[in-house]
């Protein structure tokens, strides 16, 4: 993660993970951000993704090599390899 914050490669409104930010602030922004539309009488379009699953969804070998990409690699990523190993 401190590689990720150092490279500015994280989305810059991900709160879990990160220092000072966590599911609860993300969670707050979001009610924050749904009640000043409600205010303002504005439209809220709301989408809730679940990535619980995701590394079942995803091909290792291209996120292996994305992370690689982001400058993760060494020590790391062979780590990352052998634990996605023989996954579905």
């Amino acid at each position: 993660m401190s590689h990720a914050e150092h490279h500015n490669v994280l989305y810059p409104l991900q709160h879990g993970f990160r220092p000072g930010r966590s599911c609860e602030t993300q969670f707050l922004e979001m009610v924050h951000d749904v009640v000043n539309s409600m205010q303002r009488g504005l439209q809220i379009n709301i989408c809730v993704l679940d990535f619980s699953e995701v590394f079942n969804k995803v091909g290792h070998k291209h996120l292996v090599e994305k992370l690689r990409m982001y400058g993760v690699d060494g020590e790391s990523n062979i780590w990352k390899r052998n634990f996605l190993r023989d996954r579905s």
